[in-house]
């Protein structure tokens, strides 16, 4: 049985959201492009999950909505998508050079196409199907100390059985 757009859709168990979310974090950590100036900054994992330093070049995961139900199986199981996003932070300094500001979006991007080429484990009884960029990296936030956060927009389908 499919869900209509009019209604809205179930979420899943927190449970699963939290495992979904450790699990894709962990398999982001194995992008082999992470800059070098995020490694420095974070010694226990580049990709961080919803935390940005201050003042520093770093990247996190963030969750857009919780897991929800898009699919439910006659047989038992659903299919459901997570929507999350990748932050970029960067430091352009006082510079009118786009140079920056093009690079982190051009390693989201690759990021973007790295993540569809492949999937993560998420554990035993759930299996994810696809990863898709829903749009391409651009900037999104100036703060007044002059970070700026560049993101990627993304989508894990997957099905519990």
């Amino acid at each position: 049985m499919s869900l209509t757009n009019d209604k809205p859709r179930p979420l899943v168990a927190a449970e699963e959201a939290d495992k979904i979310s450790r699990n894709a974090l962990i398999w982001l950590n194995t992008f082999p492009e992470i800059p070098d100036a995020v490694l420095a900054g974070n010694p226990i994992t580049p990709i961080n999950f919803e935390f940005l330093m201050d003042n520093m070049p770093c990247m996190a995961l963030s969750t857009i909505q919780a897991p929800y139900i898009v699919k439910w199986y006659i047989v038992g199981g659903y299919k459901a998508e997570y929507q999350f996003k990748v932050i970029y932070r960067i430091i352009p300094g006082n510079t009118t050079s786009p140079d920056k500001r093009l690079k982190a979006d051009e390693l989201l991007d690759r990021l973007g196409d790295w993540a569809q080429r492949g999937t993560p484990d998420l554990g035993p009884g759930i299996r994810a199907l696809r990863v898709e960029a829903t749009a391409r990296a651009s900037k999104f936030a100036e703060y007044e100390n002059g970070d700026e956060d560049h993101q990627i927009l993304m989508k894990m389908t997957y099905e519990v059985i």
